[in-house]
């Protein structure tokens, strides 16, 4: 194996610099989609240099950022900074997103088509979901006409509450407020839903419940009870 100009190739010079594997795993670049750079606005808590020096000790060359900056990435003058602050000082590749609503804040959407123009690769509110399925479905439409994934964090507030815990016998035995999975069920079924009504990419972000892994499974498949299409939903 041979590495010409950052790229793997078959072949290459004759007197070409020779490393010493063994042992190791040699592997292209990977790519982490979901990371927090908090730059601008929260650089106490991450910058894009420090961001990206830590993925690079990881083994990842490529990283799609969220928009939970401050102020939040739903404008082109934020994603337009994170790409200059990313030129100046990142070691790897950064592809932003942008957010699905103004301020993560659910109730208007945020402009998507010039987000597209600034350069991000995808929308989503990140540790925010979009609680109106009307606007969300607006979102994915939208998203569609301009070639962009949605990603959606499943999580169904009215359900969730303030929940600190998988609900169960240990919530009840340790008095602790608990997390129904069905708060995450119900978000993906809807997002299925708004896949297929679209027939777009809608990625579920943090799947932690077996029924929301069995409803993609179906739907990805085709073999869900419903009388569902196979959709574009993807899980991380």
């Amino acid at each position: 194996m041979f590495v010409v100009d950052g790229k793997i190739t078959a072949t290459a010079a004759k007197d070409a610099e020779v490393i010493d594997a063994t042992g190791k795993v040699v592997t292209p670049g990977l790519i982490d989609m979901h990371v927090h750079l908090r730059e601008p606005g929260r650089s106490d808590k991450e910058t894009i240099e420090t961001g990206t020096r830590c993925a690079a000790r990881g083994g990842f060359t490529s990283v799609v950022c969220m928009p939970n900056t401050t102020p939040s990435a739903d404008n082109t003058g934020t994603i337009a900074l994170i790409k200059q602050r990313a030129a100046e000082a990142a070691c790897i590749n950064v592809f932003p997103t942008g957010a699905i609503t103004k301020e993560l804040a659910g109730e208007e959407l945020a402009p998507i088509g010039s987000l597209k123009k600034a350069g991000v690769v995808a929308i989503t509110d990140d540790g925010h979901c979009v609680q109106n399925n009307e606007l969300m479905r607006r979102a994915v439409e939208y998203s569609k006409m301009f070639d962009l994934p949605v990603l959606d964090h499943c999580q169904d507030y009215n359900l969730v509450a303030d929940g600190v815990m998988n609900e169960g016998h240990w919530s009840a035995a340790l008095g602790l407020r608990g997390w129904p999975a069905m708060g995450e069920d119900v978000i993906v079924a809807r997002n299925i839903l708004i896949a297929e009504q679209t027939d777009w990419h809608v990625h579920c972000q943090h799947i932690s419940s077996a029924r929301s892994v069995e409803l993609i499974r179906q739907a990805k498949s085709g073999e869900s009870r419903f009388p569902l299409k196979p959709v574009r939903i993807i899980s991380r």
